[in-house]
């Protein structure tokens, strides 16, 4: 093990006797379309070698690993509706050209959580995307860990679903230089809408 991240469910192994191995192509998950075909490749419920496929179903959804003990750390995953179980978790889900536009983390349980390795599949799973994969691999490479962002404030969402509430910030934390303070209420980031707390995180 060359190095690991729990909040992005990303380890880089190293394999020095492995010969004769032709990678995957990284693909770019943000150049999918919502619809657009998908094959998830792992070896669920212990069924080496297996395939699923489906469609994109969301991009960019908020959703926690579960992994870390951190349940306020989020990825901004692909859903899709490709059967994801215990055991393909981890594995590429990949486009119509073989190329890998995310890893396998979670799929959804019906009692409504995120797991990262629990339950059966309902329909609703969800990939780290590729570039997420790439600069987390990279980092870990280079230094042997991972590194993530954090905002240095606390936050709540607000009754209306239209944004999110500052509720505290810490000195000489990311939110502090950019100015924010308690009780300011963030709306957008970047054109994109801030409906919840988990949005803005």
């Amino acid at each position: 093990v060359v190095g690991r991240s729990a909040v992005y469910d990303l380890a880089v192994l190293e394999a020095p006797q492995a010969r004769d191995l032709t990678p995957l192509a990284m693909g770019a998950s943000q150049d999918m379309r919502v619809g657009e075909t998908v094959i998830a490749v792992g070896s669920p419920l212990g069924l080496s070698a297996s395939v699923t496929s489906g469609i994109v179903s969301a991009l960019q959804r908020p959703v926690s690993t579960g992994n870390g003990g951190d349940s306020n750390s989020y990825i901004n995953a692909v859903q899709t509706d490709a059967a994801i179980n215990p055991g393909n978790s981890g594995g590429p889900l990949v486009n119509l050209q073989g190329q890998v536009i995310g890893v396998n983390s979670a799929i959804a349980s019906m009692g409504g959580g995120i797991t990262g390795d629990q339950s059966g599949n309902i329909g609703v799973g969800f990939a780290i995307p590729s570039e997420q994969v790439v600069t987390t691999v990279t980092q870990i490479i280079s230094t042997g860990r991972a590194e993530f962002p954090v905002i240095g404030a606390g936050v709540r969402g607000t009754s209306g679903m239209n944004g999110a509430v500052i509720t505290n910030v810490e000195a000489g934390m990311p939110a502090a230089r950019a100015g924010l303070k308690a009780e300011d209420v963030v709306r957008r980031i970047n054109g994109r809408p801030v409906t919840s707390s988990i949005d803005l995180v």
